[in-house]
């Protein structure tokens, strides 16, 4: 049976979330590969678990937005909303 115009939709839309999330993780273990840091590094600095860091990397939980800033301020970073590039 052929898919109705709302399935695609929200096929495309879950793909593109995917890609979205795969790319994030991409920036997060680039980011702490970047520092030269461990997983139980940037726990250490971020003052959550390792396997905190662990879950994230490996696409198991998505992080709390306060949980991400820990884990991200002390390396100076933060969240900032960007337009989606359409591609």
């Amino acid at each position: 049976m052929a898919k109705s115009k709302i399935e695609k939709e929200t096929s495309l839309r879950e793909e593109k979330l995917e890609r979205l999330e795969k790319e994030f993780i991409e920036s997060f273990i680039k980011l702490r590969k970047d520092h030269k840091l461990t997983q139980q590094a940037m726990a250490d600095d971020g003052h959550v678990i390792r396997e905190t860091i662990a879950r994230i990397e490996n696409s198991i939980t998505s992080p709390q937005i306060n949980t991400l800033l820990k884990i991200i301020e002390p390396l100076g970073y933060t969240i900032k909303l960007t337009k989606i590039k359409e591609k």
